[in-house]
């Protein structure tokens, strides 16, 4: 039997191939390690849908994204080695299709919390028409901002920092009015946020509307809408179907509901 004698040199040289080609297989991972092994094992990620992954796991694209009912388009993702060491997945995230695109960071914890910060969107308000079923209204316009921080777990933190502007804003059921713009202000309240909703003074609809929302989804608004110009009829006889107008031309709405069933309350 012939004995092979290995210098310490050579094993130098041994440690160092191995090593070199383990972090070769870990640089090379493919995109698809990331949808089929990483995100089923974050409770968080599991509403996230991914269709045509490819390039690498650390750097790579899906042609068609969802989150839950909501359609991203195509998705680009840097995930952060790092992230992965500590128990997080951190990825910075572009999205687009055809009329709705968006950035920012997101950190999925495998203890069931998701974190996102920097986070800048531009779609239509359509998209966020399943989230009103259960109000008499289909609206339109378009939604542009930034969402400075939002923490979200699952049927316990919704909180959310930022800015939105509702462009153009319209609603087109029960009839067709066009509202002008509206600012959207968010601010983190307890596990939930509190969400208020006002006319930036040049279209002819004045409004007021404060919303609650708790980390269950479940939510109270109240508020009130007024004609910039009393003599426009069309306008005032469109805010009468929300309810009967106070001294000053103020139509009051109070609903409460739940997003989980997407259903909603009128309390008068």
């Amino acid at each position: 039997m012939v004995g092979i004698k290995i210098t310490k040199q050579g094993k130098r040289l041994i440690i160092l191939g191995l090593s070199c080609y383990i972090v070769f297989l870990f640089i090379s991972l493919p995109a698809s390690f990331l949808t089929r092994y990483i995100l089923p094992s974050v409770q968080a990620a599991r509403s996230i849908k991914l269709q045509s992954v490819h390039g690498s796991i650390w750097n790579g694209q899906a042609s068609n994204a969802r989150v839950g009912a909501f359609n991203l388009g195509r998705l680009d993702w840097d995930l952060s080695a790092w992230g992965l060491l500590i128990g997080d997945v951190d990825l910075k995230l572009n999205f687009r299709n055809e009329d709705t695109r968006g950035n920012g960071k997101v950190s999925l914890g495998f203890g069931g919390a998701t974190q996102a910060s920097d986070v800048e969107v531009a779609f239509p308000a359509e998209v966020l028409q399943p989230l009103i079923y259960g109000f008499p209204v289909s609206i339109s316009g378009n939604f542009r901002g930034t969402l400075d921080e939002i923490t979200f777990e699952q049927q316990q933190t919704l909180n959310a920092d930022g800015r939105i502007v509702w462009q153009a804003a319209a609603l087109r059921a029960p009839q067709n009015i066009e509202l002008g713009d509206f600012l959207i202000t968010l601010a983190p309240h307890n596990t939930g946020t509190k969400i208020k909703i006002t006319d930036e003074n040049q279209g002819p609809v004045q409004a007021e509307i404060n919303i609650k929302l708790d980390g269950k989804g479940k939510y109270t608004l109240n508020g009130w809408l007024k004609a910039r110009d009393q003599n426009q009829q069309h306008i005032t006889e469109a805010l009468r179907i929300i309810g009967k107008a106070d001294s000053t031309g103020r139509y009051w709405v109070s609903y409460n509901g739940n997003f989980g069933n997407q259903r909603g309350r009128r309390r008068r």
